[in-house]
Formats: C-alpha cells, structure tokens, sequence
C-alpha cells in the first residue's frame, strides 16, 4: 500500500504516512447485501447475518485532503497537533503551526554601549566593595595590635605586683613566728571614749625570735591586763582576746590601744599617772559575757570576775573619797547640786546597788561633769544633822551656785527633775 501523496509504502494499519505525515486512505470492505453491515476487507461471509458478501470489496473511500503542512517542519507539526488535540482522526485537519516574527535588530552601537556601561559598573562595584573589606580589615588589624599591647603591659605590671605580693606574702609567712609569751607592758597615754577609758601601751616582746631582728605576732586569747596605780591599786582590768587583733612585733616592741568599760576601770582618766603605772599581762585568763565594740583601732575586753571587781570598786570609791575631800571643803560656805546619794546593797531604781555599780555612775557623772566629786554623808553636818545613823556615798556636780534658786536654776538647766538634782551645801 503506498501514501495517496508521497507515493511511500505505508504498512497496513497505520493511519499516516511515515514519511510525509499525510492520512492514508482507508481500504473499506464489503457491505452485507442481506443487513447492510460494514465487513473488514478480505472477508466472504457476514459477521453479522452469516450471509455470503458476493459484491466483492468495496472501492477505498476517499479521504479529505489534509491541510499542507509548512516545508520547513512538517512531520514536527504533525506531531505537535496531534500531541495537544489527540490522535488524528482521518479526514482531521491540523492547523497551521504559528510562526514567531523574527526579532528587530537593535540600533547600531546600542547594545555595545549597554554592555560597556554595565561592565563599567560592575567594575566600580567590585572595586569599592574591595577598598571597603580593605579599610575594615585594617581597622580591625589595629585595634587588636593596640589591645594586644595595652593587655600586655597590664598583664607584665599585674605579674610584677603579683610577685611582689607573693614575695612579700612568703616573706611575711617566714618571717611572722608565733609568739605565746606574754609581753612587758608599759602605760603611755590614757584618754576617753565617751565614758570609757582607752588606754594606749607599749609591748615588749619577751620571744627569742624578735631579738634576733625576725617578727612575730602575739595572738593569744583570754589575755588579762591589768593597770595598777603607785599604791598596787588595781584601776583597770579586762580580758582580752589578741586572735582578733594579732599584735606584730617588728623587732622587739609594738603598740597597740585597749579599751575598758566604766565596769572595767576604777579611776577617772584625768586623774591616772601614766609615769608611774604599772601594767600585767596574764595569759590564760577567762573573762565573763562577751566583749564590746570598741572605737577606732582599739581592742575591746570582756569582765573579769565579779568578786574581783567588786573589790577594786569599793577600794577605788575609798581612794576617790580622801581624793576629793580637799575639793569638797570649799563646800561649807557655798551651794553645789547634789546628783545622787547610794550605798551598797541599796535598792532603788529598780536594782540593787553594790560598789561597781555606785563606782560606775561617778564615772558617767565625772564624764558629764568635769567637777564631780564624790562625799561620804557621815562626814558633813548638813547631813548627819538629820540622820547621823545612815551614810551614803553621794556625787557633788562640784560647780558652785549662788543661792537655792540658782541652783534649781542649774538642775532645771541640766535636765535634772526634782528627785534627781538637790541644792546643797556641807555645813
């Protein structure tokens, strides 16, 4: 069988041309002379009815002529239909495949100087964008080399301090011997924290280790010191404890600043000779309660034992009374204010008064007044005038007054109510 177009041969079967794309004719069979029904070519009976197809085949019918196809591409057009509307169908006829305008040819120079410009551009991008990591890395090049060097001194001026400290430290550790020895004591000076007394010594140190010019510390706990007058009086006396405040000793002496509470000293400050005082230091010593906080650098102590203290009360209130007497005298002729009035074992003021207590408050009155002195009653008239049987000790301001009003003019002054401030005189 051969294309009605080309003239190629064309396997039976196919439905176009192989070689010019072109629909090829279909052979038809006979027609059934009895029901009229359409045979395959090359059949003698009716698949239908059974009857003999006598009339033989029947001529090819013919096929519309398909649409010429472009020179340029035809077989691709075929194809290209066929793929978007489906199989072919004989008699089918594809349309004409469209065909693009051919592009308009640019301006002479006009792409040249586009590409020229473009390049240009991307040129100075890169440039700049060079220049830019350029500076930056630089920048960054200089702050670290100007870290580096200001790290590195701080490090070397660091490592310098650090091995001064270090030798300094292992100079001390080997240095600083332990010394248990109690130390001699001299009183250099004595002064006043409000009411307390603070006294200011002079250690010697009594450890081997020092004399050969080495230091050492004195920290021994449960220390008592203890200030005597010229009489061997006992005037101060409290436990200290010197592992809160090493004492150093560069070399054989050092100085160091006790203070002691009105309970702990038994004498007003102004009236202690440090020329002549004598001070013991006693290791192993316990004190009672805890110490107070003392002021500055001084060194605060606990109480010594109560008995012990009360002993060297009631012998200072003695030593205060032939003190004062002198000063008492001028008394018989003039007016002074009398503050308090107490005798040991007394209850009043919701205690009972024994001699610390009666040595503490002349204490606290000699602070606030300076001319405070202290009287026994059975020694003046104006007071065993009334009662000669009882005696008390009693504490004078020591500041004189013209008269009874003016002196409830100096009470009134000095806050004193009516029970507490009394015009008096000793005749």
């Amino acid at each position: 069988m051969r294309c009605s177009r080309c003239g190629a041969n064309v396997v039976e079967g196919d439905r176009f041309c192989e070689n010019c794309g072109a629909p090829v004719a279909v052979q038809a069979g006979s027609v059934c002379p009895v029901c009229g029904q359409q045979s395959e070519p090359g059949m003698r009976f009716c698949q239908q009815c059974g009857a003999e197809l006598s009339a033989g085949p029947q001529p090819a019918q013919p096929v519309p002529t398909a649409q010429p196809v472009p020179p340029a591409q035809p077989y691709q057009a075929v194809q290209q239909y066929a793929g978007q509307y489906g199989a072919a169908q004989p008699g089918a006829v594809f349309p004409p495949q469209a065909v693009q305008p051919p592009a308009q040819p640019s301006r002479p120079g006009e792409s040249a100087g586009k590409g020229k410009k473009k390049t240009a551009l991307i040129v100075g991008i890169i440039i700049a964008v060079l220049v830019v990591a350029l500076a930056a890395g630089f920048g960054v090049w200089w702050f670290m080399l100007r870290d580096s060097g200001t790290q590195s001194a701080q490090t070397q001026s660091t490592s310098q301090q650090s091995g001064k400290t270090k030798s300094g430290d292992s100079k001390a550790a080997k240095d600083d011997k332990p010394c248990t020895a109690a130390p001699d004591a001299e009183l250099g000076s004595v002064d006043h924290s409000d009411a307390n007394l603070v006294a200011q010594l002079q250690l010697t140190s009594n450890c081997a280790s020092t004399k050969d010019g080495d230091t050492a510390e004195f920290k021994e706990s449960d220390v008592k010191v203890s200030i005597k007058d010229d009489d061997g009086n006992v005037i101060a006396s409290a436990v200290f404890d010197f592992s809160k405040q090493p004492v150093k000793f560069n070399g054989e002496t050092a100085n160091v600043a006790l203070e002691f509470t009105t309970r702990q000293y038994w004498r007003p400050y102004d009236q202690i000779e440090t020329g002549s005082a004598e001070v013991i230091l006693q290791t192993g010593q316990s004190g009672t309660g805890e110490a107070g906080s003392a002021d500055g650098d001084a060194l605060a102590g606990s109480d010594i034992d109560s008995e012990d203290a009360e002993r060297y009360a009631q012998l200072a209130l003695s030593w205060q009374l032939k003190h004062d007497e002198s000063a008492a005298s001028r008394f018989y002729t003039t007016y002074t204010t009398q503050l308090s009035s107490k005798k040991n074992d007394m209850k009043a003021d919701g205690k009972t008064w024994h001699y610390v207590d009666i040595y503490e408050q002349f204490l606290q009155q000699r602070i606030k007044h300076k001319n405070a002195i202290l009287i026994w009653s059975g020694d003046y008239p104006t007071y065993t005038k009334a009662d000669a049987s009882t005696a008390y000790y009693v504490i004078l301001s020591g500041d004189t007054v013209d008269s009874v009003k003016a002196g409830d003019a100096w009470c009134k002054s000095n806050g004193y109510g009516a029970a507490d401030c009394a015009v008096v005189d000793l005749q």
